[in-house]
């Protein structure tokens, strides 16, 4: 009996150790002799009761047996901030280019360079008047001596005088004798300023596109006209080269006696004589006429002008829009 037990046990510790040794040293030998194939983990069926997400985490999900694996889903480009190119401008019309050269926006000086950051301001730049935020005392100043003095009450006009860095002399509208010394910060000297360059500004871009405008109804109506305005329309004589030149005497002296409006001799850059011509509009008829361009000069800056003179029995009869042929 002793005998079968002993036996036993050595049977039994020998399966036990051939189980043990089987998966890592007995199993490959077996394989290879048998030709089953091996127990990877693409085969292998699972029996053990993990949860799925434990299962998951474990290993990766195997490839199909028939090798036909789902491809990866394509990742969606990266998302950009760049901004989309936008299309070329069209390119203008000939009629349009001829308008801008025409008739150009001015490019009107900033007005900070204008008043150099408020250090230098042009005579006619101060506005008519201003106002103070505060009361004003005033005193009526005489060889010397203070005869009288009065309170200004805030809000009443008071007449700018001289702005010397922080400081603004004002005096009073009723008795310019009186005058003193107040904050600039304490007036609406700047705003004043101010308000009056940005309605400059905005009175010389409307005056430009009504131009544009007018001269697109004239073209619209008489095709022909589109010449005058891109310069094509037959060959007119240059610009006279000789100051003195007869022909252009009485043009000069009508701007001299100020027949042109907003423009002087003094501006006249060039003259030009297109000789007889018809024109319509108001003055409609024959004339010989003279085309004089100006360079108009402001506190904000220099403008280009193009004025036409008609002249008839030995004088100017009127002066006019070379395009649009409506009156100066």
């Amino acid at each position: 009996m002793k005998g079968f037990f002993a036996t036993l046990l050595i049977v039994c510790g020998l399966a036990a150790a051939a189980w043990f040794f089987y998966d890592p040293y007995l199993r490959p030998v077996i394989e290879r002799f048998t030709g089953a194939a091996p127990m990877t983990d693409g085969n292998k069926v699972i029996t053990d009761a993990k949860p799925a997400s434990s299962a998951k985490a474990d290993s990766p999900k195997p490839a199909s047996a028939t090798g036909n694996a789902a491809a990866p889903k394509p990742t969606a480009p990266a998302a950009t901030s760049a901004t989309p190119a936008q299309p070329a401008a069209a390119p203008l019309s000939e009629l349009e280019a001829a308008l801008e050269k025409k008739y150009p926006m001015p490019e009107i000086l900033p007005l900070l360079t204008i008043v150099d950051q408020w250090r230098k301001i042009p005579a006619n730049a101060y506005p008519p008047e201003v106002t103070s935020t505060e009361t004003i005392p005033f005193q009526l100043v005489i060889n010397g001596q203070a005869v009288g003095s009065s309170n200004v009450a805030p809000g009443t006009p008071l007449k700018p005088v001289r702005l010397d860095g922080e400081q603004l002399t004002i005096a009073s509208l009723a008795n310019p004798a009186m005058s003193t010394v107040v904050p600039v910060s304490k007036t609406d000297f700047k705003q004043r300023i101010e308000a009056r360059y940005q309605q400059f500004v905005e009175t010389k871009r409307k005056e430009v596109e009504t131009k544009r405008a007018r001269a697109r109804q004239i073209i619209a109506a008489d095709p022909s006209k589109l010449a005058a305005l891109t310069g094509k329309a037959g060959a007119p004589a240059a610009p006279s080269a000789d100051p003195g030149d007869p022909r252009f005497a009485v043009v000069k002296a009508s701007l001299t006696a100020g027949e042109a409006a907003s423009v002087t001799l003094e501006e006249a850059t060039s003259f030009v004589w297109n000789g007889s011509e018809r024109v319509g509009g108001e003055f409609a008829g024959t004339y010989d006429t003279v085309t004089v361009h100006f360079s108009v000069a402001t506190i904000f800056g220099r403008f280009p002008v193009e004025y036409k003179a008609l002249l008839r029995g030995g004088k100017v009869h009127a002066w006019i829009d070379p395009v649009t042929e409506d009156r100066i």
